[in-house]
């Protein structure tokens, strides 16, 4: 039984190849950028939420605002 030979790939298969492979990483890296850009702002929604929150905790406190900053320097 004689074994067949690998069918060579022709410069421009190899071409078509690359092009394809290039778009398909440009599509990712798109989609990459996208998830990135979400994530940073859901990020800053986050800290902007946990402000408001420490702002209302701290105009219901009867601290002062030395007895707060000094609690929180102390626990940094």
């Amino acid at each position: 039984m004689m074994m067949k030979m690998p069918r060579t790939k022709s410069i421009k298969t190899i071409e078509a190849e690359i092009s394809q492979t290039e778009e398909q990483l440009r599509r990712l890296k798109e989609r990459c950028d996208k998830a990135s850009q979400k994530l940073d702002a859901l990020y800053e929604l986050k800290k902007h939420r946990e402000q408001e929150e420490l702002l209302k905790a701290i105009d219901k406190s009867t601290r002062t605002k030395a007895e707060i900053l000094a609690f929180l320097e102390s626990h940094a």
